[in-house]
């Protein structure tokens, strides 16, 4: 819900320009066989959900932060 209200809220001050949510990529309840590939059980529980937030109408790329396991 914030993610919609506030993205088509800057939308609505300047549509010239691309915008992108910058979450860390966790998978959340809208993507239950995905949580799998989170880091953690703690990815599902600070409240994000990458593909649901991506989603909304007003964002136009998503983007990713990829860890290589080491």
């Amino acid at each position: 819900a914030w993610v919609e209200e506030i993205s088509m809220y800057v939308k609505s001050i300047d549509q010239a320009h691309l915008l992108e949510i910058g979450s860390e990529g966790f998978y959340g309840p809208s993507s239950p066989d995905k949580v799998q590939f989170n880091p953690n059980t703690f990815a599902q529980q600070i409240g994000t959900d990458f593909l649901r937030n991506h989603k909304a109408f007003a964002i136009d790329f998503a983007s990713a932060h990829i860890y290589a396991d080491t």
